[in-house]
């Protein structure tokens, strides 16, 4: 994973006629998948590794709205993909759980296949809304475990010696309106 403007702990002004405060998140001290400490290197068929990430909204933002949107999304540049091999092998689900709500799929397929959410606007799921000093609960909480997990099915014959590899961002915008 990695991070732009507002993600995990960086935070960024809002950019309006009046600043009223920061959108800010934070993934704890997260930066990256490690799924243990796993040697992703060595990862054969039948591997199935998982990793929780819990993400927070520390936005101050009033101005002009209380809520924050927060996006799941990726950034292939500068990766290999391998959608013909091992990123087309690999199988990802994402699950994201709102303020201790029922987790929801948010995405479930290749690996290679998240790199078509490459845009704020075009995310991994939905977009998050989150009111600003909020509550940890309830519908627009201001907290949220996003649990990766991805697999290599045991009967997959494609993506021996090769390797894939993604960026996911987690990205924040103040709601205008």
């Amino acid at each position: 994973m990695s991070s732009t403007s507002a993600a995990f702990t960086a935070t960024q002004p809002v950019d309006a006629a009046l600043e009223s405060g920061r959108v800010e998140l934070s993934a704890g001290d997260v930066s990256s998948l490690t799924f243990g400490g796993a040697d992703l290197s060595a990862i054969g068929p039948g591997t199935t590794l998982t990793q929780s990430v819990t993400v927070t909204n520390a936005s101050t933002v009033t101005l002009p709205t209380a809520y924050t949107e927060i996006a799941l999304r990726a950034d292939s540049s500068g990766t290999l993909l391998d959608s013909a091999g091992l990123g087309g092998a690999l199988q990802v689900q994402i699950t994201r759980s709102i303020g201790s709500r029922t987790p929801e799929t948010i995405y479930s397929g290749s690996f290679a296949g998240l790199a078509a959410a490459v845009s704020f606007t075009s995310p991994i799921g939905s977009l998050w809304r989150s009111q600003n000093g909020g509550s940890l609960t309830g519908l627009n909480a201001t907290r949220a475990v996003y649990t990766f997990t991805i697999s290599l099915p045991a009967s997959a014959t494609d993506g021996a010696d090769s390797s894939a590899g993604i960026t996911l961002i987690f990205e924040a915008r103040n709601v205008t309106q």
